[in-house]
């Protein structure tokens, strides 16, 4: 099966490029605003909606994601649960409920969908969308890397 070809190294490098894409702009697109507000000086990344804008989840991510390395790495078969767990977490908080949440609850005010879409796209960008999709890789590594455990 494929899933035994996953290496270690595989693994990490997903992690590395994820964590070197969340130094991309995630949040004001300063061309698209035409306004004098100068994005580089707002410190305005990934990090900083993780552990400011969404701090709560971002703990129990980490949680999850360190006990599942911490099982992976004593090399226990219980670990593909909470690496299971930690991509369900990372796929319904950032990839479909922090954005539901934004589009959804202020198109419900008035304005159209396409609008909360383009607001959205605005102010999160695409550093938001490379970052969540870089993270959903290292994930599904990490899932299918601790199946390679349970298997053996």
């Amino acid at each position: 099966m494929w899933v035994r070809k996953i290496k270690v190294w595989q693994v990490s490098l997903a992690f590395v490029v994820w964590i070197g894409t969340m130094f991309l702009p995630a949040t004001v697109n300063q061309a698209k605003l035409n306004t004098n507000f100068d994005y580089k000086k707002s410190r305005e990344n990934f990090f900083y909606f993780l552990f400011h804008q969404v701090s709560f989840y971002s703990f129990i991510l980490g949680l999850v994601l360190l006990i599942s390395l911490f099982l992976i790495y004593r090399k226990i078969k219980f670990s593909v649960y909470f690496s299971f767990a930690s991509l369900i977490f990372y796929i319904s908080f950032l990839v479909i409920a922090f954005p539901s949440m934004i589009i959804f609850n202020h198109s419900l005010s008035g304005n159209t969908f396409g609008a909360e879409l383009s607001i959205f796209l605005t102010f999160y960008g695409a550093g938001y969308i490379i970052a969540v999709l870089f993270g959903l890789v290292a994930f599904l590594l990490l899932f299918l890397y601790s199946l390679r455990i349970k298997e053996c």
